[in-house]
């Protein structure tokens, strides 16, 4: 009973480092996320700073690391059109990202604003440099 516990609790612990290993790849780089084949955004991003590009606009979001494979954006600058429909009298909401999946150069995300629990936002990325 005893070799069955070690042996279930170092299988968790290789798992995770595992999987915390395969997220710390995706911290630093450039991005693409394409939908249905289609080029919706060109990610860059540092070790505080995350760029997108749609199209012609341009945001800019200060990246602040939870964990190996969750991290925290604020909005700094852009989309202007979303500011404008913000409430004055409202904070601006985080998006909280968590990366569910690793395929090579590629990982599975789910995005969700911290004040809104029901919207939940899945993309697939690819790690272009």
């Amino acid at each position: 009973m005893k070799k069955i516990i070690l042996l279930s609790i170092l299988i968790l612990v290789c798992g995770l480092s595992y999987s915390q290993e395969n997220c710390d790849k995706f911290k630093i780089g450039k991005f693409q996320n394409i939908e249905n084949g289609i080029l919706k955004a060109k990610i860059q991003r540092n070790d505080s700073i995350q760029t997108e590009q749609y199209g012609e606009k341009k945001i800019t979001l200060k990246i602040i690391w939870i964990d190996d494979c969750s991290y925290r954006l604020k909005f700094l600058d852009g989309n202007e059109a979303f500011w404008k429909s913000r409430p004055k009298d409202k904070p601006t909401p985080d998006l909280i990202v968590k990366i569910t999946n690793v395929n090579g150069n590629k990982y599975t995300q789910e995005s969700k604003f911290d004040i809104d629990n029901d919207f939940v936002y899945k993309s697939e990325i690819t790690k272009t440099e």
